[in-house]
């Protein structure tokens, strides 16, 4: 016993001296993430070391995963509220129907958003899911699927992708189509459908009404006047223009059997001459009244005067415009010819002749050419003068004191073109010795008798060819209209005021003075418009 005890006392002395030099061993390998081998320390290894495909880049597997441990492969874990990997979504539940499928995808007609998922349906897209009544792929109201995806009243709808709704025909609503429902006639009557009197139904279909009990309308064929129809188709009963204060023309019968006037002729121009009267009608046709001596009513004879009109039927319904002087007239056709009758001692017919005519005749330039592309004329005492498509002017007729503008006083028988007046003219007019002329840039020409200065150039001096009249103020304004009377003249401005000037001894020129003006003056209360 004490042998052993001597041994074991020397071992431990030896091992005491002695150390273990571990340096030159080599450590074990730990486990190698990635490297598709599952080993100790990792819960997955899918030979990648990339995060959110289920294996961490340590080896671990992620939140919302399952890794499976003999195939190494990772999927996501449906059910646990977690959105990763292929799935759309995650709703914490696998029941399908509730927007999120049990493979986690977002069923046709939801959409899901945030984890765990929140999942309701789309209203509009054509599928109809969960609570939507219907879902007809618009969000469009009145089409029998409202804009929530409920089914609208009085309609029925069929179908999920997509809902087809139709009105339900008998339920005394009237939706979609339907043009009544029943008893619900939606406003309509046997007068709005145009009939008179009458009960209306309406037809089974819910589309079409019953007018079998409706009667006595426009277009029957029977003038009602009861009910305020005045004509039925051609027939007009009694009535026509004239018994409507037209002139003449033709009735017509409109859609709801009143009588059309459109057709009716009416009076556009009248002029007056010293004891005789015409008036132009809308069918271009010319009428005249009066005093006759001279055949200034155009009818081919003389007689002391007409009463009533006559038409000047030599003129046809060519006529465009008219003019009347003291015992003459003029018109113009639509062919642009001028044609004058009655007195012409002084050549105011334009004819080449010095003899009167009961007929028109047409107005000559010179014994072999005619005055024509005429737009207007204008008349007085013995004198015409003619405007023409190129602004020119033309007179003829007695020169006595210049008043046809020619620079002489030589009276024509023919249409002379008045001096400086051979184009850039809008008007001209008449008086009884003078003659104006509104040119196309506002400015006023005139010449002719001056005793009152009616000429209105501050003078009154006569003149033999035109003159700018003087305006009292400058700048001058720019003229808008003129009319000749016999002694005197009168113009509107561009700014609306009536001005005039000539003879006064009556107040003619309306300034509240019987004083002549040889330069415009307003009228009082009319300066501007």
């Amino acid at each position: 016993m004490c042998k052993n005890l001597i041994a074991l006392g020397i071992l431990l002395a030896l091992l005491g001296a002695c150390s273990f030099d571990s340096s030159g061993l080599k450590k074990p390998p730990g486990p190698a993430c990635g490297n598709g081998e599952l080993e100790e320390g990792e819960t997955c290894d899918d030979s990648g070391v990339e995060p959110g495909d289920g294996c961490s880049a340590v080896c671990t597997v992620e939140s919302g995963w399952h890794c499976d441990e003999l195939t190494l492969l990772c999927q996501p874990v449906c059910g646990d509220g977690q959105v990763v990997g292929t799935e759309t979504c995650d709703d914490s539940g696998v029941e399908p129907g509730d927007g999120c499928d049990q493979d986690c995808s977002v069923e046709n007609g939801w959409h899901c958003e945030d984890e765990p998922s929140s999942c309701w349906t789309i209203c509009g897209d054509g599928i109809r899911a969960e609570d939507e009544l219907c879902d007809d792929g618009n969000l469009t109201p009145a089409d029998g699927c409202d804009i929530d995806c409920t089914v609208e009243e009085g309609f029925s709808c069929q179908g999920n992708e997509p809902s087809i709704c139709t009105a339900e025909c008998g339920d005394n609503l009237v939706v979609g189509d339907e043009l009544c429902d029943g008893v619900n006639l939606n406003g309509e009557s046997c007068q709005t459908q145009g009939f008179y009197e009458g009960t209306i139904s309406c037809m089974s279909d819910c589309v079409h009404l019953d007018l079998a009990n409706c009667g006595r309308f426009c277009g029957d064929g029977v003038i009602d006047g009861s009910f305020g129809e005045e004509c039925e188709g051609a027939d007009f009963g009694e009535l026509s223009c004239l018994k409507l204060g037209y002139p003449g023309g033709d009735l017509g019968c409109n859609d709801t059997c009143q009588a059309d006037v459109t057709s009716c002729e009416t009076w556009i121009q009248v002029a007056l001459g010293y004891e005789h009267a015409c008036a132009l009608r809308s069918d271009h046709t010319l009428w005249c009244w009066g005093a006759n001596g001279d055949g200034q009513l155009g009818q081919g004879a003389t007689s002391t005067q007409q009463q009533t009109m006559v038409e000047v039927t030599a003129l046809g319904d060519t006529v465009t415009a008219i003019t009347l002087g003291e015992y003459h007239t003029c018109a113009v056709k639509t062919d642009g010819s001028v044609w004058c009758w009655g007195r012409n001692w002084n050549g105011q017919l334009g004819n080449d002749t010095n003899t009167s005519s009961s007929t028109p005749v047409q107005v000559k330039i010179d014994a072999d050419r005619t005055l024509d592309g005429v737009t207007a004329v204008t008349a007085n005492e013995a004198h015409s003068c003619a405007l023409t498509t190129a602004g020119a002017v033309y007179c003829w007729g007695s020169n006595w004191q210049g008043r046809l503008g020619d620079g002489t006083y030589i009276d024509r028988r023919v249409a002379t073109q008045a001096t400086g007046m051979a184009a850039g003219v809008a008007k001209v007019t008449a008086g009884k010795g003078h003659t104006c002329v509104l040119k196309s840039n506002g400015q006023v020409w005139c010449w002719g008798r001056n005793w009152s200065g009616q000429v209105g150039d501050g003078t009154t001096t006569e003149r033999t060819s035109g003159v700018q009249i003087t305006w009292p103020t400058q700048p001058a304004p720019l003229i808008t209209d003129i009319v000749c009377g016999e002694e005197f003249t009168c113009v509107i401005t561009a700014a609306g005021g009536a001005w005039c000037f000539g003879e006064n001894g009556y107040g003619q020129l309306g300034d509240d003075t019987i004083t002549d003006h040889g330069t415009p003056a307003p009228v009082t209360g009319m300066e501007t418009g």
